[in-house]
């Protein structure tokens, strides 16, 4: 090439002595005599050169690639001898694994070896002790005997006496004719059984794995929206060299969280140094999940919003798209919506073991019972519904329980619309909401009380809701130990099962600006996860017109809130039922069932 570049100058056949001409744009040689007048005015316009000088570019531009092919293959030549070595390495580890194991193993063969042999040498020598002591004994008695008949001086009577006594007497047969002991020893090894056992177990021991993951053609998939506070994950996809998904785990992933930047809101306060550190702190808590399929999910919880980035290695080979940068956000996107329509749906509850929702559809008058996938299985119908139904509970075995503002009624119902229990309440003013507790009784709160029934509908106690002067109770729910969560106008209140007041809860962060006179806050719809003690709460901040989920502690602290996206506020929010660390929500105005992840 670098001869070629030199020496040769290409030229026309027709006109030797003028060099051939090469345009960029239209990467045409051409000889500007042969070409006719169009092809040379539109090349004009172009950027030409000699022919010989294109070619010294191009013969430069190929040597460079060249050489950084050369390059690259030195580096593969590298990296391919090092993993020859790891591999080796590895295999010198795994032999001396073995090994180790094997002569516990081995070990624990021996050591029981001894100690079945000395068990067995310590009762010989008990029972071996016993028989000598006898013969002692005996051989006592023997020479008592013969002393006696050598003397001659005993009478014959006495003596048979005696001899006669000595047969009848059952102590002197078991202490001296009679063996004291045994020669019987037997061991039950079981051997063939034991055999089996070890036999199926050294089979199980050991198993060797070899993966052929290749990182190159893995890659890490991130969902589209994530929020701060709750536990979000992302997905790695292991496939081979061909890009073929893999269909099981046990690859050593080794994963890096860092904090790229955080959002210009937090950066911009005093306190933008504290805001970093916990981001810093929470990047490396981050959890591994061997699906055990080919996929691994990197779950992670960050409370600091911004933009972050996560670096994916197996076989300390990072996969394709790593590092791989994504968003936190502020804000949360539903993960998932029931596909059906709805008219001012108010209450919705999940039955884990049947897998199916029950929505309270008010406004079509009817339960209507789906799978997730919106598939219908049935609609309860009963003219109850015809009359302002706005609390429903599901008991289980086919039962449900709606409540009636218009009749003031509590009706217990099956799935096909049979009422099976009802009482209209003559105390009851403007019942909004009902709840069931452990033992069966029946929460229901009314405009400023709460009435408790029991399981068969017998009303049991009351008490009145007055912390907040003006407050309307607007929701309950039950708590641990039968506890009641009441929801007002102004507050969010925690009762026990006798109406005794514990507690106010917090649905803001400490330091909140309060009016002076009622609450801020406007408490539509609550619920408590048994699981974890957390109360969830859709509350309304009415100075900021903004709606949100609230996850308050049991001992009435505020922890966190979930505010919806932008686009997808709460308009009319009635009902939350929590499942896993999912939050159900129906929405009266939007004619929705979403659910939003809150832990």
């Amino acid at each position: 090439m670098q001869i070629q570049r030199k020496d040769v100058v290409p030229s026309c056949s027709n006109h030797p002595t003028d060099q051939l001409l090469y345009c960029e744009t239209c990467d045409l040689v051409f000889c500007e005599n042969c070409q006719d007048s169009v092809v040379n005015k539109k090349c004009d316009e172009h950027t030409v050169v000699p022919l010989s000088i294109a070619i010294k570019r191009m013969s430069e531009i190929v040597v460079y690639r060249a050489k950084g092919r050369l390059r690259a293959l030195d580096d593969a030549h590298v990296t391919v001898n090092r993993e020859i070595v790891q591999l080796d390495g590895n295999v010198d580890k795994i032999v001396e694994q073995i090994n180790a194991a094997i002569q516990e193993v081995s070990n624990l063969v021996e050591n029981r070896r001894r100690v079945l042999i000395e068990t067995v040498r310590v009762r010989r020598d008990e029972k071996r002790k016993v028989l000598k002591d006898q013969l002692e004994v005996i051989q006592d008695e023997k020479k008592k005997l013969q002393k006696e008949l050598e003397s001659c001086k005993m009478d014959i009577r006495s003596m048979a006496r005696q001899l006669k006594d000595g047969n009848s007497d059952d102590n002197w047969q078991r202490r001296i004719i009679e063996p004291r002991e045994n020669a019987f020893l037997r061991i039950n090894t079981n051997s063939e059984q034991m055999l089996v056992d070890v036999e199926r177990n050294l089979n199980e021991f050991g198993k060797l794995y070899a993966s052929n993951t290749f990182p190159g053609t893995s890659t890490v998939e991130a969902p589209a929206q994530m929020g701060i506070h709750v536990e979000n994950s992302l997905t790695l996809i292991t496939r081979d060299v061909d890009g073929k998904a893999r269909k099981t785990g046990g690859d050593p992933v080794e994963v890096e969280l860092q904090l790229v930047a955080l959002d210009p809101h937090l950066t911009q306060n005093r306190l933008a140094d504290a805001h970093r550190k916990r981001a810093e702190d929470e990047v490396k808590n981050i959890r591994v999940v061997d699906e055990n399929d080919g996929t691994y999910h990197l779950f992670f919880r960050l409370t600091q919003p911004g933009d972050y980035e996560i670096s994916v290695k197996i076989f300390g080979r990072p996969v394709a798209n790593s590092p791989l940068a994504f968003r936190i956000d502020s804000f949360h996107a539903y993960d998932w919506q029931m596909p059906v329509t709805f008219k001012y749906p108010t209450k919705c509850w999940w039955d884990e073991p049947t897998k199916r929702m029950f929505v309270l559809d008010s406004g079509n008058k009817r339960v209507r019972v789906l799978r997730d996938n919106g598939d219908v299985i049935t609609d309860v119908r009963n003219d109850e519904f015809k009359s302002g139904t706005v609390g429903m509970v599901y008991l289980g075995n086919e039962e449900l329980v709606v409540l009636s503002w218009q009749r003031k009624m509590l009706s217990k119902l099956n799935t096909r619309g049979e009422i099976l229990k009802a009482v209209q309440f003559s105390e009851f003013y403007q019942p909004t909401d009902v709840a069931v507790d452990s033992r069966g009784r029946f929460v229901i709160a009314d405009k400023t009380k709460i009435f408790i029934f029991d399981s068969n509908f017998k009303p049991l106690l009351s008490f009145p809701v007055r912390e907040t002067k003006g407050a309307e109770v607007k929701c309950v729910g039950v708590g641990l130990d039968d506890d009641v969560i009441v929801g007002t106008t102004d507050e969010l209140l925690l009762y026990d099962g006798a109406g005794k007041m514990l507690r106010k809860l917090n649905v803001s962060p400490p330091g909140t600006v309060m009016p002076k006179v009622g609450g801020r806050f406007n408490i539509t719809t609550v619920t408590c996860d048994v699981t974890t003690g957390q109360i969830v709460v859709i509350f309304t901040d009415k100075k900021m017109d903004r709606t949100n989920i609230g996850v308050i502690s049991y001992k009435g602290d505020f922890l966190y809130s979930i505010e919806p996206g932008p686009h997808e506020k709460f308009m009319a929010p009635c009902g939350i039922f929590v499942h896993k660390n999912k939050a159900f929500v129906t929405d009266f105005e939007r004619n929705t069932v979403r659910s939003y992840k809150y832990k």
